[in-house]
């Protein structure tokens, strides 16, 4: 989707839903799509402390997800808004992003890009809202995580490029300190493991002389479903074209609306052409044609042809 570089925009962010390490990636990708007006990021801040609490009996210790974010909103002058987490284990920062949003809507009317932060898709339906009132609609989130319902909800899709880590020093500290023998039969487990793992990779580098060299065959970076619309835009699109062509602009922007992750940057392409480029070797009943634009010297329109 073209945005206006006039744009309004907000970006509302789940700081504990998302790694903190994305901040740089989200503030870029949303300065290319206009001018930011609001920087909002959500969480329990008190969990900054590093300190630890007891829950039925054993230790919960706070990670650094929530310290990252701290940083990360003062180096790029982000609002933090508190939202005390009242049950442990619970995530009561999407109620107050929420709300937060719909304060924006009503009260900054001049927005007119809402971006939304997070994995969790409990907000489906605050995009759904957002989009309703004519408002554009982005969200940010980890691909392995973020349902396709929830993809679909808005927009455009963004796939951010860290996940979070999982904090995982201080479960084996604890179980140093409370549970001594284990950690011993863990350790003599690995060691068994490794006597197994060396006799399997001897088995299997014997097995491997055994084997051709076959060249394996190129995986489609398009899940299937995906594909079959992708192939039925393109059909659709000759069948109804004067000339016979499925211009690349046109598929790009009727997958989007199917699929709004269909984006050149979550594929690793600067535009269509190339993503198209990348899926040309999955569509081999087609061939890439493309035409120079009127008064452009520089500029093609890139379209498929039947072959």
């Amino acid at each position: 989707m073209e945005y206006d570089k006039h744009s309004k925009i907000a970006i509302l962010i789940d700081a504990e839903n998302v790694s903190y390490k994305n901040a740089r990636q989200i503030i870029d990708t949303m300065e290319q799509k206009g001018k930011i007006l609001v920087k909002m990021v959500v969480a329990d801040w008190t969990k900054i402390t590093g300190s630890q609490t007891k829950t039925n009996g054993k230790y919960v210790y706070r990670t650094k997800q929530i310290e990252g974010w701290r940083n990360e909103a003062s180096r790029h002058s982000m609002t933090a808004v508190q939202q005390f987490s009242y049950v442990v284990g619970k995530n009561t920062s999407d109620i107050a992003l929420t709300i937060q949003a719909m304060k924006i809507l009503y009260e900054k009317p001049y927005v007119t890009t809402f971006c939304l932060v997070s994995n969790d898709s409990d907000f489906t339906r605050l995009a759904q809202e957002l989009r309703e009132q004519n408002k554009e609609v982005i969200g940010m989130g980890e691909r392995s995580r973020a349902i396709q319902e929830f993809v679909n909800a808005f927009s455009e899709f963004v796939y951010l490029g860290e996940s979070i880590e999982e904090e995982t020093q201080d479960i084996i500290e604890e179980i140093k300190e409370e549970v001594k023998e284990e950690v011993k039969e863990v350790k003599a487990t690995k060691i068994d493991k490794k006597d197994t793992s060396k006799a399997n990779k001897s088995t299997k580098n014997k097995k491997n002389g055994t084997k051709n060299n076959t060249p394996k065959k190129p995986v489609c970076i398009l899940e299937e479903e995906k594909l079959s619309a992708l192939k039925n835009i393109i059909e659709n699109d000759i069948e109804s074209s004067e000339e016979g062509v499925a211009y690349y602009s046109n598929i790009g922007s009727r997958m989007k609306r199917q699929f709004a992750d269909f984006i050149p940057e979550n594929y690793d392409s600067k535009n269509i052409s190339q993503l198209m480029a990348k899926l040309l070797p999955f569509l081999p009943e087609y061939v890439e044609h493309k035409e120079p634009i009127p008064n452009n010297p520089n500029g093609y329109w890139y379209m498929l042809k039947k072959k």
